[in-house]
């Protein structure tokens, strides 16, 4: 059976793959200073509609996180975020490693919300030197539960930071699922327009490895976490020596000329599709009397199960349990079912129709 695990268990798109052969006998500069990497920058400033941004590719999301915070904020200062958030919950104190402090807030569901920001700011700012000095937000589009910001959400989350002084950084490990959800209003443009930085996800979004880091020069504070990227980078060992790998992913991705009959390019296309099967699976469960633990539109979709049957279903389709607290007081567990680039219709209608039988 097709596996929903994650949406990172295959191998490369196509058209990525296709460019990782096609330029396999290649000589290039190393650490990314190839016309690879500098091309799939360029289409992402493209993309982004932001000529000035700053484009670096980094091989994984732990790294980025802890590569853009560090960048941002001083050894005595740290973020405010989601106690749900991805640097709390699965990054092993990563960022706590790099002598940055994690500032949680109470928002349920990794939601970050401008009270929680606002609270959390002022009860460590009221602290003066004796506290945690807040210096920026951090918040992922998709959340850990699959949240998609609106742009109404975004925007009231970038208020706050301005009136606070706080940089905004958005966490995109899943972005391309989070702007190709149905319903979604908030675009790449306008996030490019309003936050300090984000990240563009491949690891998740039909790519072997890799995240492009895109960091704005318009404030003082954002050049000065731009000049210290790439030495944070290289001191903590995620300066790749075959960094062109990744350009040549975000080339393939990216590329004008292989826009869907839809006018998408490749990596909103795939994830466009992964959206489209996870809110179909989401329709059968419900359909068949599962309850949902949260509702979403991206490619992550939570249900509630019986212990005994859950336990079958994740062994068949390697969906992963999330904890979670039944509120019925009933034997339920939560299953976490997740779709990728490489999820089809008819994958979904096996899960389905296997599950009488399960």
């Amino acid at each position: 059976m097709h596996q929903f695990r994650n949406d990172y268990s295959e191998g490369a798109a196509p058209e990525v793959l296709d460019a990782l052969l096609r330029t396999n006998g290649e000589q290039t500069p190393g650490y990314g200073a190839d016309e690879h990497c500098a091309h799939a920058a360029e289409l992402i400033r493209e993309a982004c509609g932001r000529p000035d941004a700053y484009v670096r590719f980094i091989p994984g999301g732990t790294a980025v996180n802890a590569m853009c915070i560090s960048a941002f904020t001083d050894d005595f200062e740290g973020p405010i975020l989601a106690a749900d958030a991805h640097p709390t919950a699965h990054e092993t104190g990563a960022i706590e490693a790099c002598g940055r402090r994690i500032l949680a807030t109470n928002d349920p569901f990794g939601v970050l919300t401008p009270s929680e920001v606002e609270r959390v700011y002022r009860e460590h700012v009221a602290g003066g030197c004796h506290a945690t000095r807040p210096a920026m937000l951090y918040l992922s589009n998709t959340s850990e539960l699959g949240h998609v910001y609106t742009r109404a959400e975004f925007d009231a989350l970038c208020d706050i930071a301005a009136d606070l002084n706080l940089a905004v950084y958005m966490d995109g490990a899943r972005m391309a699922s989070a702007l190709t959800a149905p319903g979604n209003d908030l675009t790449l443009e306008h996030l490019a327009s309003r936050a300090d930085a984000f990240t563009l996800g491949g690891t998740k979004a039909g790519m072997l490895f890799g995240e492009a880091l895109v960091m704005s020069p318009r404030s003082d504070r954002g050049q000065r976490a731009i000049e210290r990227i790439p030495y944070l980078t290289k001191r903590a060992g995620h300066m790749t020596a075959k960094g062109r790998l990744m350009g040549v992913q975000y080339e393939a991705a990216f590329d004008p000329d292989l826009r869907n009959e839809e006018g998408l390019l490749p990596y909103f296309a795939h994830a466009r599709r992964a959206n489209a099967c996870a809110v179909q699976l989401a329709a059968g469960l419900e359909a068949a009397g599962f309850e949902p633990y949260v509702r979403t539109n991206g490619n992550q979709q939570f249900f509630w199960f019986d212990a005994a049957l859950g336990g079958r279903v994740a062994q068949a389709c390697g969906a992963e349990l999330t904890p979670a607290v039944d509120p019925t007081g009933h034997d339920r567990i939560v299953l976490r079912f997740v779709t990728s680039w490489a999820t089809q219709p008819e994958h979904v209608e096996e899960l389905l129709t296997a599950l009488a039988d399960l």
